[in-house]
């Protein structure tokens, strides 16, 4: 029970950090990455299929809920750069600065 209250503190600050463009671009990518990977139904549905909490916040959390099933926790940069290309993974980006 408190394990689910600290995830769901973690998802809805980082989602709000990522509004506020304070969210390493690693971790933006990792987000986008598991909302793709869950467009079918989690992000259809509105929550995890798996544990039940409300999506997009819940995309935003450390661990995963699916035991790596869909993906991996969250991971540092050098560890995403790897698994990207490992799984021939292209991320799009755009430059804000123009």
């Amino acid at each position: 029970m408190v394990r689910n209250i600290f995830y769901f503190i973690e998802g809805h600050l980082k989602r709000l950090g990522d509004k506020l463009n304070l969210l390493p671009k690693h971790e933006r990518e990792q987000v986008v990455y598991r909302a793709n990977v869950c467009k079918e139904d989690c992000m259809t549905y509105g929550y995890c299929i798996f544990c039940g909490c409300q999506v997009p916040a819940k995309m935003y959390v450390k661990k995963t809920c699916n035991g790596g099933k869909r993906f991996p926790n969250i991971m540092d940069s050098d560890s995403w750069e790897k698994f990207k290309k490992d799984n021939n993974i292209n991320m799009i980006t755009y430059d804000d600065s123009i």
